[in-house]
């Protein structure tokens, strides 16, 4: 029998559920009463997981809706908030213009005018990122199934095709390779990657900051699939509205939808509501 890869799904803490169906008038009902936030995680979320991340693009629909919501910035700032380089988001996606873009966890922001920025202390971690470069290349196997995405600020171990007896033991070889040997880092772990990464790197933080420069008239509603987003979850608890992508578990969010066509219907929703409602701002 195949051994099964270490997947990396989210633990079970006393304060998570299983989130309930996401009410089709909600986010409708929502944005016709006040502006809204709304962050969109990118794999899994916008796009299906890919088994090579290069080629994960988003449904045909996705690019056209973001454009439609972008130019109604009095009523809703559209945030694309990835794991991803902001790079990568741009190419993917094939537009930028009006949206808010954050990157590698936070580490990097966009605004819709181009300004680019960094979070502070991340460049600080660069020399601990090298030992990590220089580990994968003496430790990964090659033509073995891994995926190496070098981030600049992070880099991550895809493992999704590898031999499962295979991808395990390197996955707790790099695993503890960072927690020894890279005391500014720390592993984060998704579907069926684990990451090197700044230890002060976070979608919650990201998502409190980008509040906070939006405004508080605007209400956050957040999407996304993976472990990396109940970061966001919890970050929003009490504060907005959070929507689990993909299968039903345990999660911080309070609502769910099954994959990303049900992200494209509700972009579609939120685009009908804002052709009825009068422009503001």
């Amino acid at each position: 029998m195949r051994e099964r890869l270490p997947s990396s799904l989210p633990r079970v803490s006393r304060s998570e559920r299983i989130p309930d169906p996401l009410p089709p008038a909600l986010i409708p009902d929502l944005i016709c009463q006040q502006p809204i936030l709304l962050c969109l995680d990118y794999d899994g979320t916008l796009s299906e997981i890919a088994d090579e991340p290069a080629e994960a693009y988003p449904p045909r629909e996705i690019p056209q809706l973001l454009a439609s919501l972008a130019k109604r910035r009095g009523r809703i700032t559209v945030a694309v908030v990835s794991g991803r380089e902001i790079a990568e988001l741009q190419r993917l996606l094939g537009l930028s213009d009006g949206l808010e873009l954050v990157g590698v966890h936070g580490l990097e922001m966009m605004r819709p005018g181009g300004r680019r920025e960094v979070a502070p202390g991340a460049r600080e971690c660069l020399p601990d990122l090298a030992k990590i470069r220089a580990w994968l290349a003496g430790n990964v196997p090659k033509r073995a199934g891994f995926v190496i995405e070098d981030k600049g600020l992070a880099i991550a171990l895809h493992y999704r095709r590898a031999d499962a007896t295979v991808a395990r033991k390197v996955h707790r070889a790099f695993e503890r390779f960072i927690r020894l040997e890279t005391p500014t880092l720390k592993a984060g772990h998704g579907k069926m990657v684990i990451e090197a990464m700044p230890r002060l790197a976070g979608k919650g933080d990201a998502v409190v900051r980008l509040a906070g420069r939006i405004g508080e008239r605007f209400s956050p509603v957040y999407f996304g699939d993976d472990l990396s987003d109940e970061d966001a979850f919890a970050a929003l608890k009490g504060r907005g509205i959070a929507v689990l992508v993909g299968e039903a578990h345990p999660s911080a969010a309070r609502y769910r939808v099954d994959n990303p066509a049900g992200v494209v219907a509700v972009l579609d929703s939120i685009v009908n509501a804002l052709a009825k409602a009068p422009a503001a701002g």
